[in-house]
């Protein structure tokens, strides 16, 4: 296809479940071109009437947003049956591709800048949410609040995308399979009940983004549909930021965890409630960290401001990829408990070492959230909920080793035991020589005599032997020495 309607096809940008996005052209008087972002909406040709019309209808009412941080709908066109959004052009990348980006980097960009994307998107929810037509307020709920749908420039704007199109969408179920686990382990529990919504729901997607930049960890992905809905649903509570990432403040692990309560009466009550609490901690976090623009960051993971295409890295609206099958004990009897880093990564890391800038406690890792990690198997102990453990008690051994209180029975019952790893800000961690990936770390190890190396490009490492007992917990806190 080299056009549609008026506008030419540049090239393909993203593909996913809902629609295929181009950067296309369109020709104005005296040689004047626009180009745009034109989204091809799957369910045509030969739609129903009924997604003719609910089509039009959103699209118009999105046509009607105008604000910095709201992708903006231009126009619906439709050919031979066929409908496109012809919406502005943002350059640069969606959240998912720029975490991914800063790992593949060693880039550790800062929580400010964390919070600074909340404030941002909290910002187009506020605004989405009191928007009124003829003095009525519209109610309008994005429903789709998630990494993909939101694109950060190259000029550190930060927009979200996908107003209207994602209430069609969700009604009509026009989602290929695959895409639905990434969107379901963002949805708040009553969107996923699919009992009624309103902005509160948002403000939940917002809040299980906003845990996962600052932990590191995904929150309720697992390895499938159903054990998704099940940590979403019936899962433990939800713990604080902090247990994984010391840097986040008692006050950012309270405004996460307002907007991440399952009961909507007690969520946060609205995204401007969320952004002004945000704002708040954003100024804090700001005052300590002289790197906290976002374009800084994106100039320097895209030094030339290149867009995307499909054939070199499909972004945004790819559909997630089914997880592997859980990977059979290597014979050194490490279990991963979360994805370890492609060798190339840990190449990458090296190479650029030296030109990483080593924030203080206040330095975190973005997640790779692309790759959901291997769950937990059934009766073994899940991501730690509430505060991180107490560190009064005197170690077990040296090396700041601690022995965890309580035995875990499957753990026990298979010969093996639980072993956590955090390091600030960050390391990569060895276990007998065998590489298993960044800090935070949660591992299951054989019963035996284990050698664990933590090591930083630029703060030092440190090594400990370590006896693991039959169903033990322990947790390695090493200071990291050059």
């Amino acid at each position: 296809m080299e056009s549609f309607g008026r506008y030419r096809l540049i090239s393909p940008l993203a593909s996913g479940g809902m629609a295929e996005i181009w950067r296309a052209q369109a020709d104005g008087p005296a040689g004047v071109q626009r180009e745009v972002a034109l989204k091809l909406v799957r369910g045509a040709p030969g739609a129903s009437a009924d997604f003719a019309r609910m089509l039009v209808e959103e699209a118009r009412l999105a046509s009607q947003l105008h604000h910095p941080n709201v992708v903006q709908v231009l126009e619906l066109v439709e050919e031979g049956g066929r409908f496109a959004l012809v919406m502005e052009l943002v350059r640069g990348r969606d959240l998912g591709r720029v975490m991914e980006r800063c790992r593949e980097l060693g880039v550790r960009p800062g929580l400010a800048r964390a919070v600074q994307v909340g404030v941002e998107v909290a910002k187009a929810l506020a605004y989405a949410h009191r928007l009124a037509v003829d003095g009525r307020p519209v109610g309008l709920v994005h429903r789709d609040v998630s990494p993909h749908n939101i694109l950060v420039s190259y000029e550190g704007a930060v927009k979200l995308a996908d107003f209207g199109i994602a209430q069609v969408t969700s009604r009509l179920d026009l989602t290929d399979p695959g895409t639905i686990k990434g969107k379901l382990a963002y949805m708040a529990p009553e969107q996923a009940r699919g009992g009624p919504l309103d902005g509160r729901a948002d403000l939940f997607a917002l809040g299980v983004v906003l845990w996962e930049l600052c932990t590191g960890r995904r929150l309720f992905a697992r390895e499938s549909e159903a054990a998704t809905l099940a940590a979403l649903l019936e899962g433990e509570p939800v713990g604080q930021p902090s247990a994984w990432n010391e840097a986040i403040s008692p006050a950012l692990d309270a405004v996460i965890l307002g907007a991440l309560e399952k009961d909507p009466a007690r969520r946060t009550g609205s995204a401007e409630a969320l952004r002004a609490a945000l704002a708040a901690q954003w100024l804090e976090l700001a005052r300590g960290d002289s790197e906290h623009e976002l374009r800084d960051l994106m100039q320097r993971l895209w030094p030339d401001g290149d867009l995307p295409t499909m054939a070199a890295e499909p972004t945004a609206l790819r559909p997630t990829p089914a997880p592997a099958a859980s990977p059979a004990p290597p014979s050194d009897g490490v279990t991963l408990l979360a994805p370890a880093r492609r060798r190339r990564r840990l190449r990458l890391v090296a190479a650029l070492a030296a030109l990483v800038v080593v924030a203080a406690v206040a330095a975190w890792g973005w997640p790779r959230l692309a790759t959901p990690p291997e769950p937990v198997p059934a009766g073994a102990p899940g991501p730690r909920v509430g505060a991180t453990p107490a560190l009064g008690e005197p170690p077990s051994t040296a090396h700041g080793l601690w022995l965890l209180a309580g035995e875990d029975a499957a753990l026990a019952g298979r010969g093996e035991g639980l072993m956590r790893v955090h390091v600030v800000p960050w390391a990569v961690v060895r276990v007998d020589g065998v590489l298993v990936g960044e800090t935070p770390q949660e591992l299951r190890l054989r019963a035996g005599t284990h050698r664990l190396r933590a090591e930083h490009p630029a703060l030092g490492a440190a090594e400990v032997e370590v006896v693991v007992e039959p169903g033990s917990r322990q947790l390695w806190r090493p200071a990291l020495k050059r």
